[in-house]
């Protein structure tokens, strides 16, 4: 195992990394590291699990056209935002003009100052929910106070009425969605999921102001500097964005393969469940139709704790006497801990030898993982996923490099830390007999 060396990274090429809050996310001096090191300029790279972008705005900025799929819908959103240059003054331009329709419709600052320890009743919602169409969210009063959610409605229908182009209304409605978490009643900083703890409503008892508009130009204003980076550094290089599951790969991308490369990171298991902390979001953003709807996306996040004794997957087995003994010892403790691990153990393999059917032959795949413990064991990430690829890759480097960003490096209360991120390098086997 070597250590990873970063070239020097310019910090105040921010591009459009941080528009979007995202637990877990790729290091993007990291990526930048692997793009130079395992990429050629006008190679063609995949990454299907993308996350908030991080890979496809490097590989953008580095002249590698790029395709980026994700499950989770608001992360395929995110992505497509941050990876689409608009130039600045076009940006500017429609920004000035949101904020006059935005200031008919926002409160005076006398109203949130009363408001922190106030609130209207939760009927006004029902009366104004067709006029502002505010969404159907499950246990909308508990996630936020009913003027919030009101004026979170204004807001986003300022933005929608706008009739801006497509890339700059999406644009506003990802700033949009990036204020959501800290405007409502959940706590922003655990990441594996969506409460509202013991600490937020401290901070309501003593009085919280929130005004979503102030906080929406705020964020604004941060990013349209990121974006006019991104569009100052941006090639010619083609990036596109696919809502998809990893493990169905070759529904989404043409055969023969394509791709010269693959850099990823994969989800840990148990460890960030982006079906529930994204769950504001989507119903904001609109990406679901119904929360029936939204509940059929639940099988196909890689990584969830709860997975149904029916699932298809749990049939499956392996050979590898290292996957055995981690699922023995899960079923020594539960049979869900057991559900849980073997179904992202399949769900990987799946997905990994989908992406040997997008690979070239011999081109390389490159995986960023952490070593974790789970059901109280240390597991290797690196000897796990070398052993489900081994059917297509052969291992040909391990590096590992230290995570010391407080939101990618985090502690669970199960000792499931994740400080220390690790670079398994795979090269596909020549006509690798694929399952």
């Amino acid at each position: 195992m070597t250590r990873l060396h970063f070239r020097r990274y310019n910090r105040s090429e921010r591009f459009t990394h941080y528009l979007f809050r995202f637990p877990a996310k790729f290091h993007p001096p990291a990526v930048r590291c692997l793009v130079d090191a395992y990429t050629m300029e006008r190679d063609t790279i995949l990454d299907p699990f993308c996350g908030s972008g991080t890979l496809l705005v490097e590989a953008l900025v580095a002249g590698r056209s790029a395709t980026g799929l994700d499950v989770d819908p608001v992360a395929a959103f995110i992505s497509k935002v941050k990876c689409t240059p608009i130039h600045p003054r076009l940006l500017e331009r429609r920004f000035s003009q949101l904020l006059d329709g935005i200031s008919r419709v926002r409160r005076p600052d006398a109203e949130y100052d009363r408001l922190m320890f106030d609130d209207f009743s939760h009927s006004s919602i029902a009366k104004l929910r067709r006029r502002y169409q505010i969404p159907i969210i499950p246990n909308l009063q508990h996630w936020f106070r009913a003027y919030v959610a009101i004026d979170l409605a204004r807001l986003r229908m300022a933005i929608l009425d706008a009739c801006f182009e497509p890339k700059v209304r999406d644009f506003f409605l990802a700033c949009f969605a990036s204020v959501i978490r800290n405007c409502s009643n959940a706590d922003p900083i655990p990441i594996s999921g969506l409460e509202v703890t013991a600490h937020m409503r401290r901070l309501d008892a003593k009085g919280r102001r929130i005004d979503p508009f102030t906080a929406f130009e705020r964020r604004t204003r941060r990013e349209l500097r990121g974006m006019q980076q991104l569009f100052d550094a941006a090639t010619a290089a083609r990036v596109r964005v696919i809502r998809g599951d990893a493990t169905q790969l070759r529904r989404y991308v043409s055969t023969p393969p394509q791709f010269d490369a693959i850099i990823t990171s994969p989800p840990y298991n148990t460890a960030v469940d982006y079906f529930r902390r994204h769950t504001l979001e989507t119903y904001w953003l609109g990406l679901v139709a119904s929360t029936e709807h939204r509940n059929t996306l639940a099988s196909r996040y890689i990584g969830r704790v709860s997975v149904r004794t029916d699932n298809s997957r749990l049939t499956c087995t392996f050979s590898s006497t290292y996957i055995n003994d981690l699922l023995a010892h899960a079923r020594s403790i539960s049979p869900q801990r057991e559900r849980t691990l073997k179904h992202y153990s399949v769900s990987m393999q799946l997905a990994l030898n989908q992406m040997a059917r997008a690979l070239k032959d011999t081109g390389h795949a490159i995986l960023v993982l952490g070593n974790s413990k789970w059901n109280g064991r240390r597991v290797r990430a690196t000897r796990l996923v070398s052993e489900l690829a081994s059917a297509a890759f052969d291992v040909v480097d391990s590096r590992s490099y230290p995570t010391t960003n407080r939101y990618m490096s985090y502690e669970r209360a199960n000792g499931a830390d994740v400080n220390r991120e690790y670079v398994l390098v795979l090269r596909k086997r020549r006509h690798a007999l694929i399952p």
